[in-house]
């Protein structure tokens, strides 16, 4: 009977300790880019743990070998080689944002390094920035919404040709009016007086409510164009 094959690899041996810490700072000194611990894990092909290298990680950013940046909903990790783009951001849906990085060399001097205070000051005044941007949206609806009320009205020159039509209706009415006093034309009768009477009233009525709709809207142009406008000036 032939030997029976072998069907388990051995496992390598896990890094741990100095020699886990040297493989995490060298390959992130390689790469020149952040990594998070389960891509740096991966990258290695397991030779030190998710784990054992998160707790690695969190240990040399403490201690300032590493730097550490949140990127959406982990944190990443680089050697003191990268710095922020200044004003480069991108932004995803509802994700995080996640600040662009660049590599500079910077001979390690920390004062072109950005903390994760100044970082988080960086968000914030971005946070600030949307909000108020979405304020400024609103306003500019409603003032949108105002333009649209005053074009939909009707225009100086149509309530001036209104206005010049009722006043010959006016005109026209008190002089049929006039002759019907004077008595150069015969008697009407009382049913044809009471008509024109209510005819009268009517046009009256009609007439006072279009001078007091003009009044208005006169006013309310005033009002929008300032206080120093002549409301005389805007119905010439």
């Amino acid at each position: 009977m032939p030997p029976k094959k072998a069907t388990d690899k051995k496992e390598a041996p896990k890094a741990k300790g100095d020699e886990a810490v040297e493989m995490i700072l060298d390959y992130l000194q390689k790469q020149n880019r952040p990594y998070s611990a389960t891509d740096i894990s991966a990258n290695l092909h397991n030779a030190v743990t998710k784990a054992n290298a998160a707790k690695l990680l969190k240990e040399l950013s403490d201690s300032g070998d590493l730097v550490v940046c949140v990127s959406g909903k982990q944190m990443v990790y680089h050697t003191p080689q990268v710095r922020i783009s200044e004003g480069q951001y991108s932004e995803d849906d509802d994700r995080a944002l996640v600040w662009s990085v660049h590599v500079a060399d910077v001979a390690g001097d920390p004062d072109d390094l950005a903390s994760p205070e100044e970082i988080a000051d960086m968000k914030a005044s971005v946070e600030a920035m949307k909000e108020r941007t979405s304020t400024l949206k609103v306003e500019l609806k409603s003032l949108q919404v105002t333009l649209q009320n005053f074009r939909s009205m009707p225009t100086a020159d149509d309530l001036e040709s209104k206005v010049d039509t009722l006043q010959q209706e006016v005109t026209d009415l008190r002089s049929r009016l006039k002759s019907l006093r004077s008595g150069d034309v015969k008697p009407v009768s009382a049913e044809d007086k009471q008509r024109l009477q209510m005819e009268v009233k009517r046009m009256q009525g009609l007439w006072i409510a279009r001078k007091k709709w003009s009044k208005e809207f006169f006013e309310a142009v005033a009002d929008g164009m300032g206080s120093d406008v002549n409301l005389k000036d805007l119905k010439r």
